[in-house]
Formats: structure tokens, C-alpha cells, sequence
């Protein structure tokens, strides 16, 4: 079973450019969110601040231009909430980074099959140690099914992990930012996928590189 993101129902015929396994890694993973942060967050975060600085300055004029005794006390209000909102957006970035860092211990060991295509790119859990040890530690389940009819219609596919997942790169909410060892797959509100290139063949690496800066255009980037 293929999980689609952003599928259009468009199906025409792909080149494969480049297909390997690769281990899930923190270090790739927090690698890869760190560009992601540098290239999409930051930018938005710049921008927010602008905004606080707007009314922070404008508050303050305001200050400095009301006549002596009039009362400026919402105005004094309105500069702490823009200090307290200034701080929280900076620290926002560092807050999730950490946050993701937590939380992504027990994906250590994954292995995964990613495929690069002209249109597509598809991941396929592929081995999930975390799912062996379950199954091992279950035992038989309560239907006394054998493994074969256990695992016959199983949404999850017949081997018990999560189906494929395929990011089509003919829609423009799909990004690419490639860096020394990485392929950093941005889907727009949705995820952040990271490759490394060492599951690939150099000639590959060159290979996406070449075919997908020139179909995807902008949306294909260096970090």
C-alpha cells in the first residue's frame, strides 16, 4: 500500500534516478531540520519580528508625543506584550528543535528503501526493529490466526509496517534542498523527509541532481 502526499492523479511514465537503503540517524534527521529551519523558518521569523518592532517603535512615539499627564498606561502595556511576543518568537525555533530531538530517539535503527524518480520519490519502511520486538514480544495473537492469515488483508501491508510513502515533485508545494550529505524533501505544512546520500551511487547523486534542478527549477535548491 502507497501512501500518496500531494497526489493529482496524474500517473505519467518516471525515469528512476537513483534507489538505495538507507538507517535512520538523529544526526541526519537534526541535520536535515536544521536546514530546513535556515532556509523556510528563519525567513518567517524575520518577518514576525519586523512586525513587533513596528508596533514597538510606534508605541514608543506614541509615548513621546502624548502631552504631559495623559494617560499612556495601555500604550506602556502594549510595549511589555511586544517584548514578551518578540522573545517568544525567537526562542520558538530553538524550543521545537528541541523538542523534535526528544522525541525522535526510538527511530534510530529504521531501515529504509528510498526510490528518486522524475516525478516521485517513494520511502518504504523497509525493516523497524521497534515492530520486531512488538511482535515478539505479543506472542500469537488472540485469534489464533497463523502468521500468513494474520497478516492477509492488513492495511499496514502483508510484512506489518507502515505502507510506502510517495511525495510527487510535479506540485509545486514540494521542495528539495540538497546539501553535501543530504537530500532534504520539503512537503508544504505536511513534513519534512531527509535522504542521505550515501544511500545512493555517486553517479545517482549526480544524476538527481542534474534531472531534477532542471524539472523542478527553483523548487530544487542548495543549502
Amino acid at each position: 500500500m502507497e501512501h500518496d502526499i500531494y497526489d493529482d492523479g496524474r500517473r505519467s511514465l518516471d525515469e528512476l534516478l537513483a534507489s538505495g537503503e538507507y538507517e535512520s540517524s538523529k544526526e541526519n534527521i537534526m541535520q536535515g531540520f536544521k536546514v530546513f529551519q535556515k532556509k523556510y523558518v528563519y525567513k518567517s521569523v524575520i518577518f514576525q519580528l519586523l512586525l513587533v518592532a513596528f508596533g514597538l517603535v510606534s508605541q514608543i512615539l506614541n509615548i513621546a508625543a502624548s502631552p504631559a499627564g495623559e494617560d499612556v498606561s495601555f500604550s506602556y502595556l502594549l510595549i511589555v506584550m511586544c517584548v514578551i511576543l518578540g522573545v517568544y518568537i525567537l526562542i520558538r525555533p530553538k524550543n521545537t528543535y528541541r523538542k523534535l530531538e526528544d522525541s525522535i530517539k526510538e527511530l534510530n535503527g529504521i531501515r529504509y528503501k528510498g526510490e528518486i524518480f522524475t516525478k516521485k520519490i517513494v520511502i518504504t519502511t523497509v525493516y523497524d526493529p521497534y515492530t520486531e520486538e512488538n511482535e515478539e514480544e505479543d506472542g500469537e495473537k488472540p485469534d489464533g490466526k497463523d502468521e500468513k492469515e494474520k497478516s492477509s488483508g492488513d492495511e499496514t501491508g502483508d510484512d506489518g509496517l507502515p505502507p510506502a510513502t510517495v511525495i510527487h515533485l510535479d506540485n509545486s508545494g514540494v521542495e528539495i534542498v540538497e546539501t553535501p550529505e543530504l537530500f532534504v524533501v520539503y512537503v508544504k505544512k505536511i513534513n519534512v523527509f531527509v535522504i542521505p546520500k550515501s544511500a545512493f551511487k555517486p553517479y545517482e547523486v549526480q544524476r538527481v541532481k542534474d534531472k531534477l534542478s532542471n524539472i523542478m527549477g527553483v523548487r530544487y535548491k542548495d543549502a
